[in-house]
């Protein structure tokens, strides 16, 4: 259990410092927050992810699982 427990540590802060680079490496589609819900900003939902997108959702998921898997093995 407790091999689980740093297993999910070091899940967590790698996928942490890979998801920001991949993050701040992103090409910017415009608009930000301000047009996400008008204007030319709501074309980018209709877009097709390419697969720097899917890396993302991957580490995020990888982020957030290993967090989960840090909180079930925490022992007090």
């Amino acid at each position: 259990m407790i091999a689980l427990h740093y297993l999910g540590w070091v899940l967590f802060f790698l996928s942490s410092i890979l998801m920001t680079v991949v993050v701040l490496l992103q090409e910017s589609k415009g608009g930000g927050l301000a047009e996400a819900f008008g204007g030319t900003g709501a074309e980018t939902f209709g877009v097709k992810s390419g697969g720097i997108n899917r890396f993302t959702f991957l580490l995020a998921a990888i982020f957030c699982g290993s967090a989960i898997l840090i909180s079930a093995t925490w022992t007090v």
